[in-house]
């Protein structure tokens, strides 16, 4: 179920980035969303979601030791926590990927309890010209997307990845059967066709069972 609402959300969510980018990012030089304003603007879209399923939702902000932006959110209802993680890929390289990895600890250490607990990671990306920028829809997946065609008649050949992120959640967390996807939320205007240069990324794990 929570899964279900969190894809809803994450549908809904592309398109208030469109909107944000629109107003607020107006050029493929900003690098993408600010962490904040990014996690933030999902956590409200997802406790929408929530609510309309009836389901009461509070929020808050996750202090984390590796990370002096508060990046990590938790949605507690009565039943689950859902711990969302927004880390901006505003580069490639392995210092911002590993990072991301050590931002996932803040929420996956504070797991005890006798809730259902859910991860939610969240990021972007513009592609530059550098090998790590074409890797990144492969290390995000696990593999290499199935419309790399697409990418690449927008300039964009997209490269494979020997460390993948599902792959070192498996191995610091022991986190599997995770929903890594990959989004296009940016339409051009003249056309209104799909802007491959810009990415929205999104992970999902069930973290536990819940404690009896």
């Amino acid at each position: 179920m929570v899964s279900d609402l969190l894809s809803v959300s994450i549908h809904h969510f592309q398109s208030d980035c469109l909107q944000l980018c629109e107003h607020h990012y107006p050029t493929v030089h900003n690098r993408g969303m600010r962490e904040y304003h990014m996690g933030r603007a999902l956590c409200r879209r997802i406790i929408s979601t929530l609510n309309q399923a009836d389901i009461p939702a509070k929020l808050q902000l996750c202090p984390s030791e590796e990370e002096h932006d508060q990046t990590v959110f938790a949605i507690e209802t009565p039943q689950f926590i859902i711990w969302l993680v927004a880390h901006r890929l505003d580069s490639a390289n392995l210092a911002r990927r590993d990072a991301l990895l050590q931002l996932i600890n803040t929420a996956v250490k504070q797991t005890a309890s006798n809730k259902q607990h859910h991860l939610l990671i969240v990021s972007d990306h513009w592609f530059d010209r550098s090998k790590a920028s074409k890797e990144i829809p492969a290390w995000w997946l696990g593999q290499l997307p199935d419309n790399c065609n697409e990418y690449l008649a927008d300039g964009i050949r997209l490269q494979a990845c020997a460390h993948t992120l599902p792959q070192s959640l498996k191995q610091k967390y022991s986190l599997t059967e995770g929903l890594h996807e990959v989004h296009h939320p940016l339409k051009r205007h003249s056309n209104g066709k799909v802007v491959h240069r810009y990415i929205l990324l999104t992970a999902y794990y069930y973290l536990n069972q819940p404690e009896q």
